[in-house]
């Protein structure tokens, strides 16, 4: 015989019923945001040292041309063309042993694909894009080879080597010359290869990025380095305006009341 009258439940059970909530009673916390990723600006092609490499180079250089034929600025081209020798020898240093991106077998093998642009041009493929990039590396490779006799050829002539200072003037101005032409044909290149691709490919050697996807050429910026060869240069010139202040201001021509008082 079935019992019709359901038994009564433990008082136990209902204090647990009454005591779980409901799915519907129950308040649905909110699910964080994912915080937004920061958005990158452009591909580190450049890093920092690189850029103040650059800089200096071309400023010391610029700076040693324009003071090469005033007698009366000769201790401003000697310095500079000392800080110049500097800096080339820290990109020599940096070439060898540095990373990747800096290194000097990169760059020459990137210009060692002129002979891959001339034979596609023999078979039609006139790549002038390609041409103009290959010519812009070209004149870097060229100016950083010219740069050690013209280094070397200054110095003799300032310390009278041998006694052929003649010669090495000559020498050294033939040097001098021939980096200018490398320098100009840089930057018409350069500018010429901006306007094929319709971007400004100076802009990367201020602020060491470029635009699009895809990796990091370099893979650190250095600033560290950046911040000693900066440091390292201007400290440089000042020690030499220093210590050359004084015979330069004894160099320079006499007044007209200076040349009265000795008459």
């Amino acid at each position: 015989m079935t019992d019709d009258h359901a038994a009564p439940q433990p008082l136990w059970r209902k204090t647990m019923t009454r005591s779980m909530p409901t799915s519907a009673s129950t308040p649905t916390a909110a699910a964080p945001m994912p915080k937004p990723m920061p958005q990158r600006k452009g591909r580190l092609m450049i890093d920092a040292p690189m850029r103040a490499f650059h800089w200096l180079f071309a400023l010391s250089f610029a700076g040693a041309w324009l003071t090469a034929e005033s007698e009366r600025w000769r201790g401003v081209h000697v310095t500079l063309g000392y800080l110049f020798g500097a800096l080339l020898l820290y990109r020599l240093l940096d070439g060898l042993l540095g990373p990747r991106q800096v290194r000097l077998a990169l760059m020459g093998r990137r210009v060692a694909g002129l002979g891959d642009w001339f034979r596609a041009a023999a078979q039609g493929n006139f790549d002038l894009p390609r041409l103009t990039a290959l010519g812009v590396g070209l004149s870097v490779l060229l100016l950083l080879v010219v740069a050690a006799p013209l280094v070397l050829s200054g110095y003799a002539a300032q310390v009278e080597w041998l006694g052929l200072e003649d010669a090495m003037e000559e020498l050294h101005e033939f040097f001098a010359n021939a980096a200018m032409a490398l320098v100009l044909a840089h930057l018409v290149l350069l500018v010429l290869l901006s306007v094929l691709r319709r971007k400004n490919l100076a802009m990367p050697m201020v602020t060491g990025r470029t635009e699009g996807p895809g990796p990091d050429l370099a893979k650190s910026n250095r600033s560290w380095l950046a911040v000693l060869v900066v440091l390292a240069s201007v400290g440089f010139l000042g020690w030499q305006a220093y210590v050359d202040l004084p015979a330069w201001n004894s160099a320079q021509p006499a007044t007209a009341s200076q040349r009265e008082n000795d008459d």
